[in-house]
C-alpha cells in the first residue's frame, strides 16, 4: 500500500499498528522542515541531524502512548523542547565542569559541595567506563574534548553516521547514568548562581 496520499492521522493510526512504511511516509514529510528549524537554531548541521534522529525515535518508541491531533504542531513543538534540553544539558555540563575546575583550585568550598561533586564526577566516570569501547572513545571526542563529528570520523577512521550513531547512543546512556544525581548537579548549579 502506498501512503504518499494518506493524510497524517492515517498514518498515525497505522504506525500504531507497528507499520514501519507509514513510519518512513512520517519521516519522509516532516524530516526537512524539523532540520531545517533546528539548523536555524543551533547552526550545526551534525547537532541538527542528531536531535532529529531523537525526535523520531522518540516518535516510533512512544506511538503506541502518545496521543497526537496535529502531527505538525506535536513535531515542531518537539523540536522545540529538543533544542531547549540541549542547550539545558550543555549548560549544565560546561558549569559543572567550570564549578569543578575553579572550585578545585581554590578548595574553599564546603565539605557538602566537596562531596556532591566527588559523587557526581565518580558517576559521570562510571557512567562513561560503562559505554563499549568504540562509544567510549567517541563520547570523549565529542563531548569532554569538544571535535566536530568530521574530526572524529577521520580520527577514528568511521563514517559520519557511524559517530553520530555513538554519540547518541552515549547520551542515551549518561542520561541513564546520571538520572539519580539530577539532585547533585542542581545543586551545583545552584551554588554556581548563589555565589
Amino acid at each position: 500500500m502506498e501512503y504518499c496520499d494518506s493524510t497524517d492521522a492515517e498514518l498515525l493510526t497505522k504506525i500504531k499498528e507497528n507499520d514501519h512504511r507509514a513510519f518512513k511516509e512520517i519521516y519522509k514529510r516532516y524530516w526537512k522542515v524539523c532540520f531545517l528549524q533546528l539548523f536555524k537554531k543551533s547552526s550545526s548541521k551534525e547537532l541538527a541531524e542528531e536531535l532529529i534522529q531523537n525526535i523520531f525515535i522518540s516518535l516510533w518508541e512512544r506511538r503506541q502512548i502518545v496521543e497526537i491531533n496535529n502531527l505538525s504542531a506535536y513535531l515542531m513543538s518537539a523540536v522545540r523542547f529538543s533544542f531547549i534540553n540541549y542547550l539545558k544539558n550543555v549548560l549544565q555540563f560546561d558549569q559543572y565542569a567550570e564549578y569543578k575546575k575553579t572550585h578545585s583550585e581554590i578548595g574553599a568550598n564546603s565539605l557538602e559541595e566537596q562531596l556532591a561533586v566527588r559523587e557526581l564526577s565518580i558517576s559521570i566516570e562510571k557512567g562513561i567506563n560503562m559505554l563499549p569501547r568504540k562509544t567510549r572513545e567517541v563520547f570523549v571526542l565529542s563531548r569532554l574534548e569538544y571535535n566536530s563529528v568530521k574530526e572524529i570520523a577521520q580520527k577514528l577512521k568511521i563514517s559520519e553516521k557511524a559517530v553520530e550513531y555513538h554519540i547518541t547512543q552515549s547520551l542515551k546512556a549518561m542520561r541513564l547514568a546520571l538520572k539519580d544525581y539530577m539532585i547533585i548537579i542542581t545543586f551545583i548549579v545552584s551554588a554556581l548562581f548563589c555565589c
